[in-house]
Order: structure tokens, then sequence, then C-alpha cells
């Protein structure tokens, strides 16, 4: 007779229906509802289970993650049980966020063929690296008196404490430190063992001032009393790389009918697939023809699943990953792009045009310091990307790898200065798929605007102004470099057109090289006069105001045409 603990702190509905699932199935089963839940969910919970005389409910207690009143449940539930069931043979302790994944026939018959084994995941601590995250031999050697959720600055401030003062506690006499997961399925013998130990009183009060002792009491108790310990457990659960439970969705249903063991934890209360499919009377025929169908089995699945967690995808940087030097190239971004420095200076309308191609994405300045820019001024872009400076300057290149990764499937451009040397530009210089299209004169033409503005102005900033061009063309030529750089002269633009573009088009690659469309370059009035002026000993513009007044002249004759 199978015997089943299931401790309930939610999904109470869920909770409901696999009880009288159990039940049904001809198992015993008691229900422990944390009483920090409030009474109409209860009472919700109570009718879907009806008056089912295999059902029982422990007397309900504060249960808090992490604590030992998990622990004082499970045992309240297991002495219930074994008073109004005597003939249980094994029990299995579930959670309400679990489902059964076999037929009960089948487990049955597995727990006959295994009479004596507990299948309980009980590994040496000092030994096995089984905890994720967080603490390990020091769930035992130091005491844990607060509840870690709710205190976290004092818990860490006791552990930091008692670190200094060198506190080491002894486990109990005949114990060896075991660690595993809670949700287990042990024989009856091993539990009268445990129960009816002498000592037990002794190991509670240890206990009760361990870290997260639902995951170390039962493990270390069954090693000391259990006859055969069976380390593969019968529930599939899996953990990410921060210590928390995989969530299965009703897309994991395949991965499910295929996978090991007789329970998976933990379900979304929102799978009524899973549900309808795994608490129906028709679960044999799905696993058989699960079985006729090629697929990976879970762990291989959750296996690649935390390995992409850890290590992202290129251009892709997951919540709470945030891989190191080594893996520097996993921030680079997913595809190609084109990053336009000065060129809008000479075509202002760069961004409405290239917007009007099918496919293409033309941002302004993203990294303004005092705004961002985006498509057509949207105040929100696809990926729920905020245009709030705040939030793009805490994490800039994350916030650029999501832009385009949101839009892969489009060919992207933005504004960039990189005179303005912000946190972005090395990363930019060095992503592969950066390229830089750049008109190298930019920055003679805000400095013509500038001594439009004041002229005594001008001659001071311009030592200036050529030294930070001189920084940024050693910045781009240097050996970090992996973006392509492609720059123009403005004498070059001026004097071929369009084919000086068509020449930087084909060198981009396909999809970028059609949004290098520019027509109509706007020059600032006075800007020949403006050269003339620059000492020549700082900058030799002659060969550009040359240029510069040829356009001028073509384009005046132009417009008397027209």
């Amino acid at each position: 007779m199978i015997g089943v603990v299931i401790l309930a702190h939610d999904q109470l509905r869920r909770t409901a229906q696999l009880a009288r699932f159990m039940a049904d199935n001809g198992c015993k089963v008691v229900v422990h509802i944390d009483s920090r839940l409030k009474e109409p969910g209860v009472e919700r919970m109570m009718k879907i289970m009806g008056d089912s005389p295999d059902i029982a409910l422990t007397p309900r207690r504060r249960c808090e993650w992490g604590t030992f009143s998990l622990v004082d449940a499970c045992i309240a539930s297991l002495e219930l049980m074994f008073r109004r069931w005597p003939g249980v043979t094994h029990v299995c302790q579930l959670s309400g966020s679990c489902l059964p994944i076999k037929p009960i026939a089948a487990l049955r018959a597995h727990l006959a063929a295994h009479p004596d084994t507990d299948f309980i995941e009980s590994v040496d601590v000092l030994r096995d690296r089984w905890v994720v995250d967080g603490l390990a031999e020091e769930r035992f050697s130091l005491y844990h008196p607060l509840p870690w959720r709710r205190f976290r600055r004092l818990f860490d401030w006791s552990v930091k404490l008692q670190r200094r003062l060198g506190v080491k506690r002894r486990m109990p006499e005949g114990l060896s430190p075991r660690i595993g997961s809670q949700w287990w399925c042990l024989s009856r013998a091993t539990l009268d063992a445990i129960l009816a130990d002498p000592r037990l009183p002794a190991y509670r009060r240890y206990f009760r001032t361990c870290w997260i002792p639902d995951e170390s009491f039962f493990q270390t108790l069954a090693a000391k009393h259990g006859r055969r310990i069976c380390n593969a457990p019968l529930t599939l659960v899996r953990f990410d790389p921060q210590g928390k439970p995989f969530v299965f969705y009703d897309d994991h249903l395949d991965m499910l009918l295929r996978a090991d063991g007789f329970f998976a934890r933990k379900i979304w209360r929102g799978a009524d697939t899973l549900y309808d499919v795994f608490l129906g009377g028709d679960v044999a025929e799905h696993l058989a023809a699960a079985a006729r169908k090629p697929g990976e089995r879970p762990h291989a699945v959750l296996r690649r699943a935390t390995e992409r967690y850890r290590m992202a995808r290129p251009g892709l940087v997951n919540h709470g990953c945030h891989p190191g030097q080594k893996l520097e190239e996993r921030l680079q971004t997913a595809r190609p792009y084109l990053v336009i420095d000065g060129l809008q200076k000479l075509f202002p309308n760069l961004p409405a045009e290239v917007n009007q191609l099918p496919g293409a994405i033309a941002h302004g300045e993203l990294y303004h310091p005092e705004r961002v820019e985006f498509a057509g001024g949207a105040p929100i872009f696809t990926g729920n990307l905020s245009a709030s400076v705040p939030i793009r300057d805490h994490k800039p290149v994350h916030f650029l790898s999501r832009l385009i990764w949101t839009e892969r499937g489009s060919d992207q451009l933005f504004v960039h200065d990189f005179r303005q040397q912000r946190v972005i530009d090395d990363f930019l210089l060095r992503d592969p798929n950066a390229h830089v299209l750049r008109l190298s004169e930019a920055w003679l033409l805000d400095l013509c605007r500038l001594w439009q503005a004041d002229p005594a102005a001008g001659e001071p900033a311009l030592t200036e102004r050529a030294a930070q061009e001189a920084g940024v063309v050693a910045r781009m030529t240097g050996p970090d470099t992996r973006a392509q750089v492609i720059r123009l002269g403005l004498d070059e633009v001026l004097r071929d057109g369009v084919a000086a573009m068509e020449r930087a088009a084909r060198k981009l690659p396909d999809g970028l090289s059609r949004l290098a469309v520019f027509s109509g370059p706007i020059l600032p009035v006075g800007f020949a006069e403006f050269l003339d002026s620059l000492p020549r000993n700082i900058v030799d513009t002659r060969v550009l105001a040359h240029e510069v007044r040829r356009y001028d002249a073509m384009t005046r004759v132009l417009r008397r045409k027209a």
C-alpha cells in the first residue's frame, strides 16, 4: 500500500486534484496545508477533494522555506498516516506542484519489486557538489536560527560573524551529513526506524538550526537506518544554475512522457494540458505513443537548457547571466548591423529615408547623453526596450544586444558619435557584427557651426577637436578592433557623389549594403570660408576647400535650372 504526503503551500486547486487522483488510484493521502493560506482557498480545495476516506489532513502549521517547520509538517503527516493506515508499505513525499507521469499501477509494481529500497538522494555533502548555489557544509556546521527569506541581511550577517568567530558545530554522534532532494519515497521499515530512534528528539533539536533541513534531515537519517539507498529518486526535478527548480509547461508534454521516474516537479499551475493528460485515464496510451516517436530524453534537454542559461547565446544574454572575460564572445550581437558616424551631419534625412525600405530599421542616436532615439521616436521598442537613459546606461552592452536580438529579422542601423568616448564604444569596436560607416571630416562640420556662432572660439577648439579625432582613429585601427570600419572622406563624397557611396556599400555584407543609400549632402553655409580660415600647420584643408567650392557652384547651377 502506497502512502503519499503532500505539502501544500500554494496551488490549492491543483493540490486537491493531485490528492484526489492519488486516492482514487488506491493510495493513502495525507495533506498538510500551510497555515498562512487563506480560508476561502482551503474551502475550495476541500470541495474538490470531497469526502474521500483515503484522504486525511494534518493539523495546519506555519511553514517557511529553509526552516525545520517543513520537516515538522512531514513528521506529523507520517505519524497520522501510520495511525490511520497501518498497512502502508512505502511513503512518497510530494508537493502541491507535483504530477504523476506514469500510471500508479506501474509505481506500485516498481515498489513491490524493490521492497527494501529507499528512493532518496542521500549524498555526502563533503564529497559531492550537490548544492548548486549557496551554503553546503556550513548548512550543518553553523547555526541558522533565522529564516533566510524573511531576514536575509541578518542571516548573511550571522554567517559572516560565525565564520569570523570560527564556529564549528558537531554532528550528533552516529550521523554523517547527507544532502539531497526532499521529494523522496521511503520504505515503511526505514521510516519506522527513523521515528522510533531514541535519539530522534536530539536530532530534531540539531536540525532545527540547520539551513534547509528538509534537504538533509531524512537524507541523513535514511543513510543511518535504510538497508538499501537508491540515489535516483522517483521524482523528476532539476535546478537551474541559481538553484531554482525548472518549471514545466504544456509544451514540455512530450519530454515528460519520455522521462524516467514516476513524478515530476515543478508543474505550472496553468498547464492544463499536462494535468488533463497525466490525471486522465489514458496516460498509458500517451506513453506508448511517445515511445514510438523519436525524441530527446529530459536529462539531455535540461542539460542543454542549463548550458544555454549559463553560457547564453551570441546576441542574447539571459537575466542574471553575465559571462566573464573568458566568455566575452557571447556578448557579441546576434547579427550584423550598421553604425553611422558623422554621415548624419551631411545627410540629415538619412534615418527617414532608410526607414522607407522594407525590412529596414534606422534609429537615431541611441546613446545620446540625454535621450534614446528609437526609430520613429518611439518611447518603447520591440522587446519592451524603454527609451530611458538610466535603464540604457545601467547595462549599455545588454541594451544593444537585446535591441539587435529582438529585431534580428530586420536590417538595423543607428547613429553614433565615437568622439564622445562612451562606454559602449569599446564594445562596438570589438563586435565583429558591427559595421561602422564613418565620415572622417565630420568634426569639421561641427567646428564650422561653432565658428559661425563665435569666430573667436573656433581656433582654440581646433586643436582639441583635432586631438579627439586622432584618438578615435587610433582606437579604430587598434589591434583589438574586430568591427569593420569603412572611412569616407568628405572630399570623396563631394567629388564622386553616388559612386563613393556605392563603393562603400560593396564592402558591407548583404542586407546592410542596401542601407547605404544617401543623396543630397547638405553643407553648412560658409563652409569653404571656414576651411580657408584654419591654420594649415594644424590641418591642411586646401583640397577639401576646393571640392566644397566646386560642389557649391554645381548645386547653384542646378538650383537655377530647377
